[in-house]
């Protein structure tokens, strides 16, 4: 999954201000320190679920003679899979 640097801004955006308005957490940093470790974490997770989806796109390819309706299928369960195996 291709995410634009725009979209994990706005999303750690999104996050910092959530977290800010919660009565229940102390703010240890500025809010600029909280909105780069965010940014820094999407960033990471993206890139390792980009590759978890590479390689399951891999595996499907190597199968032969499957449906085209049945890729969308065969590639939702095995990425479930993989992902349950990371701890996602």
């Amino acid at each position: 999954m291709k995410v634009s640097a725009d979209r994990v801004l706005y999303l750690s955006r999104v996050i910092a201000k959530k977290l800010k308005d919660n009565m229940n957490l102390i703010q240890r940093a500025d809010d600029e320190t909280v909105r780069r470790a965010i940014v820094r974490v999407l960033t990471e997770s993206y890139k390792e679920l980009e590759t978890i989806e590479e390689k399951v796109q891999a595996s499907i390819s190597k199968r032969k003679k499957v449906a085209p309706r049945d890729q969308d299928f065969l590639f939702a369960r095995q990425l479930e899979e993989e992902l349950r195996k990371h701890g996602g």
